[in-house]
């Protein structure tokens, strides 16, 4: 692999500063969506058979850093995912989340995040095709920069599933409605977003796929690091409230048994700040 292969344009970069989002197209091919497939389903099968099936879930999700996923679990650290990621967060920023996500149902307007002193960004990959009325993900172009990203909030959100902006509603538009950018997307492509980006995804079905790669800016100010301690109690109550089975840094995972310098840099900071700990 030759890294600049992947690197962002500036026009790239310009582009996900002013609008919050970027869509690369074709980044990976049909062999290796089809081998992410296969490890989805045997660790989708799994899942099913760990968990009550009266249970009320909001969706089936895990982390992809474990034994069962390894082709996903590699992501991390193919170029294609890390270094854009790190061009845009830094190239001292940290994976904190990747997950595999099973969806039935449409997400209202929320966005991840409304912290403003940490920089969040998301990949995400769908694998399978989406169309607007299909699942599709939208985002509002600039709603992670204020003023905007503050009148959406006007209902004390708490980021969650379900909950509506009355600066929406005000507008007397449905969800589906809302001006924004739809990412029709097929698999292989992927969509990067500031977290306080806010999104939706409308039309909904029965095992709708994602798997996602969380990178956060390795915090240096005073109001960075507070921002980043906050994080430690966001990550447990996430959990909780989405129900995501198995640790996010799961022991194989942690062993780095071929030693890759950029993962052992990763778990010294993630033990460094707590989130392996606060695992256990």
């Amino acid at each position: 692999m030759i890294q600049d292969n992947y690197s962002l344009s500036d026009a790239q970069i310009q582009h996900f500063e002013v609008f919050g989002f970027l869509v690369r197209r074709n980044v990976f091919n049909l062999e290796e969506i089809n081998r992410i497939n296969d490890e989805f389903d045997h660790r989708l099968a799994s899942l099913k058979a760990e968990v009550d099936p009266r249970e009320d879930r909001l969706f089936n999700n895990w982390p992809n850093r474990n034994p069962q996923t390894p082709y996903i679990s590699s992501l991390l650290e193919d170029p294609r995912i890390y270094i854009p990621s790190e061009q845009i967060v830094g190239e001292d920023c940290v994976p904190i989340h990747s997950n595999a996500n099973s969806y039935a149902r449409s997400s209202a307007w929320h966005p991840d995040t409304k912290e403003a002193h940490l920089l969040m960004v998301k990949n995400v990959m769908y694998l399978q095709p989406t169309t607007g009325d299909h699942g599709a993900l939208r985002v509002i172009p600039g709603s992670h920069k204020n003023p905007l990203h503050e009148n959406l909030l006007r209902i004390g959100l708490d980021c969650s599933f379900g909950k509506e902006s009355l600066y929406l509603k005000e507008a007397g538009l449905r969800g589906e409605d809302i001006p924004s950018y739809i990412f029709c997307s097929e698999p292989g492509d992927l969509i990067m977003f500031n977290q306080r980006l806010w999104h939706a995804a409308f039309g909904g079905y029965e095992d709708r796929r994602t798997c996602t790669f969380n990178f956060y800016q390795n915090p240096k100010s005073l109001g960075e690091k507070e921002t980043m301690r906050k994080q430690l109690e966001v990550a447990k109550e996430g959990i909780k409230f989405l129900g995501t089975i198995g640790p996010q840094y799961h022991p194989w995972w942690l062993e780095n048994p071929d030693e890759n310098s950029k993962r052992a840099r990763w778990i010294n900071w993630l033990k460094e700040w707590g989130f392996v700990e606060a695992e256990k």
